[in-house]
């Protein structure tokens, strides 16, 4: 790629700032942040921007694009916007790549609902995105009830609200990217994050595959300070959220209380742990990579759950033997969020020395010793879950993994990529995922009469151990929708007469 110079920063100088005061599209409030007051900051950094820091910037996003190959030429790129100096500044950069690399990109803000003044947010991200004649898509979320719903904190709520509504964008925009605005000091408080929740550790990626769609980091090797210096410059106003000054929340402590005392004790400290969080994500990858590899020899789909080949497994590096049981775990129906290091320590020290009938419990399934196995089946009794999945969002449902669900334009969607598809307005919400229960009978696609559930597993040969797992999609009315990996019913079939689908995605948490 050849390098991008700043043939047009002097068309937003002043320009952003002027349209969204003519519009009235944020408050006189001191939430409302000029960017003159942003030249230095809470993270340091000089108050003298000089002109070839604006080159070095550039040069940096550009050369992260080119490493890891974010964009290519034709993409169509959905880009986070919260308003933030992160976001707005991403988005800057990015019309510097839109014009040499022919991108098409769309404005995307989901409202969160958690301050009082979040509409101003979205109203100012609209007035950005009209300002530089981009399209804008927005919605609002109840991340405290999702938070509720899903039993999780609000931070972790909030982004798997703003990930299932970036994809649904994406994919009634018809856009393969999904760029986000994480930068070095997010990847620096993700590695201090995870070491202190004793999580594995590594940094993020800067490219990744979310649902059907990829996910990229284009300013994971910038600053903040220099790019909230850079949208000072150039006169791009930036909305500021109180909620980041919040010490209730761990990310905001180790962002103002940890980091100015590491900083203390090591000079340059922040570039160093920067490096050791780039380095761990690289070799996250690359272990990740090495299990999906040995997978095969290693994991068997049986009539009896999921088996380990003991002495495979015993012969990996603990690294990637620790993936290989997550993965089996979550396969057989486990819960990995509620699954302990210790335990996949355990279950690697069984695979090396454990006697024959030996079992170790895991959230949701059990392990025990067969011979040349470990077999990992569900915990015994029947399943007593329930979750309700919304037509639009992504929630944990339980040993099924992650459910994505989204209502798109029948003409927007490719029917044999991988997804489920159901005709959206045959669908009676709410609707509920659940256990299958004795004598519950649906319509399978393509036949005439209504069966009983557990007859058609049985007909399908599933295997025995696995039967209890397998949930059912239930509509409002009660009416079986979908057997979960086995078929949709009749009564929700997508037709030629179809006009909106909703459609299912399933993913592991792996």
């Amino acid at each position: 790629m050849a390098a991008v110079r700043a043939t047009r920063y002097n068309e937003t100088r002043g320009g952003v700032a002027q349209l969204v005061r003519a519009r009235g599209s944020y408050p006189r409030s001191r939430e409302f942040e000029s960017p003159r007051r942003h030249q230095t900051g809470p993270e340091g950094g000089s108050s003298i921007f000089l002109r070839e820091t604006l080159d070095e910037l550039r040069e940096t996003v550009e050369a992260t694009v080119r490493r890891h190959r974010l964009l290519v030429e034709g993409d169509g790129v959905v880009t986070g916007v919260s308003g933030g100096a992160d976001s707005v500044a991403l988005l800057l950069l990015l019309r510097e790549f839109a014009a040499p690399l022919r991108l098409r990109l769309v404005v995307a803000h989901l409202n969160h609902g958690l301050r009082p003044d979040a509409a101003w947010d979205a109203r100012f991200v609209e007035a950005v995105a009209a300002a530089w004649g981009l399209p804008y898509v927005s919605e609002t979320e109840d991340v405290r009830a999702w938070a509720r719903r899903q039993h999780l904190s609000l931070e972790a709520a909030a982004r798997e609200a703003r990930y299932a509504f970036l994809q649904r964008v994406a994919a009634a925009q018809r856009c393969g990217v999904v760029a986000v605005g994480h930068t070095a000091d997010d990847q620096v408080e993700t590695l201090l994050l995870r070491l202190l929740r004793g999580g594995r550790p590594g940094g993020m990626w800067p490219r990744r595959a979310l649902g059907g769609v990829v996910l990229v980091r284009p300013l994971l090797d910038c600053w903040r300070r220099d790019l909230r210096a850079l949208l000072a410059e150039q006169g791009v106003p930036w909305r500021e959220d109180p909620t980041n000054l919040d010490r209730r929340h761990l990310r905001n402590r180790v962002r103002h209380d940890l980091l100015p005392v590491l900083a203390g004790y090591i000079p340059d400290g922040q570039n160093k742990v920067k490096q050791s969080a780039d380095l761990l994500a690289a070799e996250d990858a690359a272990l990740t990579a090495a299990a999906a590899a040995v997978e095969p020899q290693v994991l068997a789909f049986e009539e009896d759950g999921v088996r380990l080949h003991r002495a495979v497994l015993a012969a990996q590096p603990a690294a990637v033997g620790w993936r290989l049981v997550r993965r089996a775990v979550a396969a057989a129906g486990g819960n990995l969020r509620k699954l302990r290091f210790v335990s996949l320590q355990e279950a690697l020290r069984l695979a090396r020395e454990g006697r024959d009938g030996q079992r170790l419990s895991f959230p949701g399934v059990e392990l025990e010793v067969r011979g040349d196995d470990l077999l990992l089946a569900p915990t015994a009794g029947p399943p007593s879950w329930e979750v309700i999945i919304p037509l639009e969002g992504r929630v944990d449902a339980g040993p099924l993994g992650l459910v994505e669900s989204a209502v798109l334009p029948r003409e927007a969607v490719a029917l044999d990529d991988g997804a489920i598809y159901l005709d959206a307005d045959r669908v009676q919400p709410p609707l509920l995922l659940r256990a299958w229960r004795p004598g519950d009978r649906f319509r399978p696609l393509g036949m005439r009469g209504r069966k009983k559930v557990g007859d058609f597993l049985t007909d399908a040969k599933v295997p025995r151990l696995r039967r209890p797992s397998l949930p059912v999609l239930v509509d409002g009315a009660g009416t079986i929708l979908w057997l979960v990996g086995w078929r949709v019913a009749e009564e929700a079939r997508v037709t030629a007469q179809t006009r909106r689908v909703l459609r299912l995605r399933t993913r592991s948490r792996v």
